[in-house]
């Protein structure tokens, strides 16, 4: 909702020169703060592209260039766009996992109903076991291993050392034997 008039800012105790106010102190800290922002998205959408964490970003502050009266009573707006971008990225996350979920359900139909609950129970154990992995070891296995990115390329996008991304993936990979092994699947993983 776009408060259009003093009228609609009342409630609210907020005048139109707040709203003005918001948006003035919101453009300052995109101006100032852009390159971390995005580099902040980038680091923790996987294989984010420039343009993806942009649009991440982008979209967040139309949204909250809209509803400039909640910048009002924002001290550190900087702090707010960091926290507001942590909950984008949770909700593009859950869209992921309803589009992966959504893909379940249209499996091979020549696949037996054992292969189907067999894939699905490993898919289960897979992402249970992902869970339990460092945000930054499970970032470089679902790079390297489910999204097909070379370390080269992460260490350039990422701007971290081949040598570190190596360690992770090799600590995230040897987490996810442990963890799918006691959950019975053996050397699924290899």
């Amino acid at each position: 909702m776009i408060p259009r008039s003093s009228a609609d800012l009342a409630p609210f105790g907020l005048t139109s020169a707040d709203v003005d106010q918001g948006r003035e102190r919101l453009a300052q800290a995109l101006s100032r703060d852009r390159h971390r922002l995005t580099h902040f998205v980038k680091g923790r959408l996987f294989a984010a592209s420039e343009v993806d964490a942009e649009d991440v970003v982008s979209d967040l502050v139309l949204r909250l260039f809209e509803r400039a009266d909640l910048l009002a009573q924002v001290e550190n707006v900087t702090a707010y766009l960091f926290r507001a971008l942590g909950n984008a990225m949770t909700d593009v996350f859950r869209r992921r996992r309803d589009m992966e979920e959504l893909s379940l359900d249209h499996a091979d139909p020549a696949a037996t109903p054992d292969i189907v609950l067999e894939t699905t129970q490993l898919r289960s154990g897979l992402s249970d076991a992902l869970d339990r992995l460092s945000e930054a070891e499970r970032a470089v296995w679902v790079a390297v291993e489910l999204e097909g990115w070379t370390f080269r390329e992460l260490a350039e996008r990422w701007d971290e050392p081949i040598g570190t991304l190596l360690s992770r993936k090799n600590r995230a990979t040897k987490t996810l034997r442990k963890a799918l092994a006691a959950d019975g699947w053996g050397k699924s993983l290899e």
